[in-house]
């Protein structure tokens, strides 16, 4: 049985892979591979115009327009429009081969060069390492659409250096809510010996601190691609409980007394976080490490309001991960789930407790995406 599961999970992992390595080819390959589907929809011999691909790209385009063309011609299966034909046209009706144009335009300019298909397009990024190119072609005579096919593209240094792009640095800025909590264990033990009864006896003294607080409040973050600066004010509201107990071994009862504290906080933190990440389509993930120095801003305790304690501000370490959900190449929806951990403050390293606190939180958010050529 345990034999059967491995060889599933590996089958199971290799067909995800060839079919991720599948969807994601080279531009020469995702040309010629239109090429293919081409001569499957149209009749053998048919007269085609390749009349335009739209993209942000001239270069881009016309390599596209290009290369297809030159695959139609070799392989003989259809027939293209002449090129000087098509560039006679373009100069006469104004029209842009990286540019848009309508379907009627498309009908008009076919009947013009004498063409019965033509083949038009769009590529477009879809994020930093993936172009999307559709491809459709059209019936001049009847302006039925005779088959579109779709591609999605690798961005390689062949792409980059043609469209200018190859130092490309996206740079991005954004914001949104951040909700979490933190926890803090803090113990001291002590040891002594008090006379009782004529005699000497030990004991020891347990104290315990423990506080848990829910925050909620807002960020701001400005993305370097492999670091983000994070910046956040939030407020935080819980308890902090107190407990003693003086143990005699049990020969003498032992003593105890505990107490309950509401607070409330006004904090502020300025961090960092190293990341790298991994793109899958208009998914973005990354794992993410860092720190951040958390400033008290106010503080209140059982109704009395005290201002901010240097002494308590302190140093966090974060360790988590995070995902971007592009909907266009520019805007994104950025969330991120990070756990810290504590350094004790400035008060709490002179007193004689020993903390650990720790927070889990979490960020939901809004970016937009700058590029930036290096």
């Amino acid at each position: 049985m345990k034999k059967i599961i491995v060889s599933l999970v590996i089958i199971s992992t290799f067909s995800i892979n060839t079919v991720y390595s599948q969807d994601n080819v080279h531009l020469d390959k995702a040309i010629q591979e239109v090429a293919d589907y081409l001569e499957t929809r149209l009749p053998a011999h048919s007269v085609v115009a390749v009349l335009n691909v739209k993209s942000d790209n001239q270069a881009l385009s016309s390599y596209i327009i290009g290369e297809l063309v030159n695959i139609i011609i070799t392989r003989g299966n259809l027939i293209p429009v002449d090129r000087e034909n098509l560039s006679l046209v373009q100069g006469e009706l104004q029209f842009h081969l990286s540019g848009d144009v309508s379907e009627e335009s498309a009908q008009a300019i076919g009947k013009i060069l004498g063409a019965q298909t033509i083949i038009s397009g769009e590529i477009i990024a879809i994020n930093n390492k993936m172009y999307r190119l559709e491809i459709k072609a059209i019936s001049v005579e009847t302006a039925a659409i005779q088959g579109t096919v779709s591609k999605n593209i690798q961005i390689d240094k062949k792409i980059k250096t043609m469209t200018g792009s190859a130092e490309s640095f996206p740079i991005s800025i954004g914001g949104g809510a951040r909700v979490g909590g933190s926890f803090t264990e803090g113990t001291r033990e002590e040891t002594g010996k008090v006379p009782s009864g004529g005699l000497i006896r030990d004991y020891t003294i347990t104290e315990t601190t423990s506080k848990s607080e829910f925050d909620i409040g807002g960020f701001i973050f400005f993305d370097l691609k492999y670091a983000q600066i994070n910046v956040s004010m939030y407020n935080g509201s819980g308890k902090e409980r107190w407990s003693w107990v003086k143990d005699y071994n049990k020969i003498i009862p032992t003593e105890t007394d505990n107490s309950t504290v509401n607070f409330s906080v006004l904090l502020f933190d300025i961090g960092i976080l190293a990341k790298y990440p991994f793109y899958l389509n208009n998914i973005t993930l990354f794992p993410a490490l860092g720190a951040d120095y958390q400033l008290w801003l106010l503080h209140t305790q059982n109704g009395k309001t005290i201002s901010g304690d240097p002494s308590n501000n302190a140093l966090w370490l974060k360790l988590g991960g995070g995902i971007d959900y592009h909907f266009t190449r520019s805007l994104f929806l950025r969330s991120e789930l990070l756990w810290s951990v504590k350094l004790p403050s400035k008060n709490e390293r002179r007193d004689s407790y020993k903390y650990f606190t720790h927070s889990p939180s979490a960020y939901v958010g809004v970016g937009y995406v700058f590029n930036r050529k290096n």
